[in-house]
């Protein structure tokens, strides 16, 4: 049952309540990934010639930063990243009844 409850709760969502919760799932998703998205573009910026595991990016961050230093950039990724997928998760939900009908 409560594995079955949110979804059978989104059936009856109108679309502003698709909308805010679309809000909701795309800024918990970059958030969520933005800790994993900053040691890459460490690791991707790195001299490649003296080769840093992930595990080390990782403890220089919090050791020179704190634990927000895996969060650099989260503002900006929301405010780009942000309304692509708000947009794309609100049509996907006004859509698939719509399709519903005819598949």
């Amino acid at each position: 049952m409560a594995r079955n409850a949110p979804g059978s709760f989104a059936l009856f969502a109108t679309w502003t309540q698709n909308f805010i919760a679309s809000i909701v799932g795309a800024v918990a998703s970059i958030t969520v990934a933005a800790p994993l998205d900053t040691v890459k573009t460490r690791l991707q910026n790195a001299n490649f010639e003296n080769k840093v595991p992930g595990s080390v990016v990782i403890r220089d961050l919090i050791k020179n930063g704190g634990m927000t230093a895996l969060f650099e950039g989260l503002t900006p990724k929301i405010i780009v990243v942000g309304p692509k997928l708000v947009s794309s998760y609100t049509l996907a939900q006004s859509l698939i009844p719509l399709f519903g009908r005819y598949v």
